[in-house]
């Protein structure tokens, strides 16, 4: 149920800000001149709380209940299968530009170019610095992003950990209770989808993708108790070594300092263990929701037709427009059209047979 109450926001979110800031300046290995580009973020997080505190105060959005929500960890097809969830007539996945100002998203439409022109030069900004990122992951203001910016103006999400070397904050996060984070996470995604209606004027369904959510099923699922999940799943080893790969180029973008057998031995030590909860428990983490497990080489193999299940699933039909338009997509976004992706699981320190030992239950449960 949405609040009517005036909002405030948790003292927890000063706390998150003030660890953060002490980990990247003492442990970051920034570059001198993205500190100052480091700390605005900071200043633009607070900014974006307060006006959300502000904008709910004049009014209350509508309820957002039960969205669609895509999970799985990093680099397993969600960002694919999500764009695609997007080009549906009911479904909304928001862009960039919002959830950079879901203020401004909730207001004047005048205002949305100027919006959007601004997220586009941050994005072509870290682009310079992070040269190998697109063909990695692409970042575009006009685009459906990760739903993650909305938690990082809480100081509480994992996102901070990919794009900095912030081992102190790090281990303060992980003693968190992330379910007020979360529940702001909701405050700021209704504003951004109050005026997404379809072409008959009716609310659109948010469709949402972050792989940090997986480590925080209980707490999302608390903000939104009606959500559907997809499930995507692949081999470990594969998924872990490409998340190194990712942190890479995305760390490069503020540091020229990066210990690449550190940054997989991070990425192992975090995503192992969730490989295990989500085989013992995945079902009680989302509290009997309703989830449809797919697998990453099914995505790729049969695009087609794991959307249809996707939309089966969702009660949505495959319309032609629909078809037409992902055939559109992909034909503009194949594999290499944005860069080549390059690494190898040594580089990162890794070894795949034993990332394939430590993770056998999750492997056996979802089939991958």
């Amino acid at each position: 149920m949405t609040t009517t109450l005036t909002l405030r926001p948790d003292p927890a979110f000063d706390v998150g800000e003030e660890r953060f800031r002490e980990s990247v300046l003492a442990e970051g290995r920034l570059r001198e001149d993205d500190v100052p580009v480091v700390l605005a973020s900071l200043d633009r997080s607070r900014q974006v709380i307060a006006e959300v505190v502000a904008a709910r105060a004049e009014r209350t959005p509508p309820p957002v209940d039960g969205p669609v929500v895509v999970i799985g960890m990093l680099r397993t097809g969600t960002t694919l299968l999500h764009n695609l969830l997007a080009l549906h007539g009911k479904l909304h996945g928001p862009k960039l530009w919002e959830l950079a100002d879901p203020v401004a998203a909730s207001g004047d439409p005048a205002r949305y170019a100027e919006v959007r022109d601004a997220a586009q030069r941050y994005v072509d900004d870290y682009n310079r610095k992070a040269p190998d990122l697109p063909g990695i992951h692409l970042l575009h203001a006009d685009r459906p992003d990760e739903c993650l910016r909305l938690v990082v103006n809480t100081f509480h999400s994992m996102v901070l950990e990919m794009r900095y070397r912030v081992p102190s904050f790090g281990e303060w996060l992980r003693r968190q209770d992330l379910t007020v984070p979360y529940q702001w996470h909701r405050h700021q995604l209704e504003l951004l989808m109050s005026r997404r209606v379809d072409a008959d004027g009716a609310p659109l369904t948010p469709v949402l993708k972050c792989p940090f959510h997986t480590w925080y099923l209980p707490e999302l699922v608390a903000a939104y108790p009606n959500a559907r999940f997809v499930h995507l799943h692949r081999d470990p080893a594969e998924a872990i070594a490409s998340t190194a790969s990712l942190c890479r180029a995305v760390r490069g973008a503020r540091s020229d300092d990066l210990d690449l057998p550190e940054i997989g031995a991070f990425w192992r030590e975090r995503i192992v263990p969730l490989t295990a909860k989500l085989a013992d428990a995945r079902d009680d983490l989302v509290a009997g929701r309703p989830v449809l497990d797919l697998r990453y080489r099914e995505l790729v193999a049969d695009t087609e037709g794991t959307l249809r299940r996707v939309l089966d699933f969702l009660g949505l039909p495959m319309s032609d427009e629909f078809l037409a338009e992902v055939r559109a997509y992909l034909s503009r976004n194949g594999r290499r059209k944005h860069g080549v992706h390059r690494y190898t699981t040594d580089e990162f320190g890794l070894d795949a047979g034993a990332l394939r030992a430590a993770t056998s239950d999750y492997r056996s449960r979802f089939d991958v």
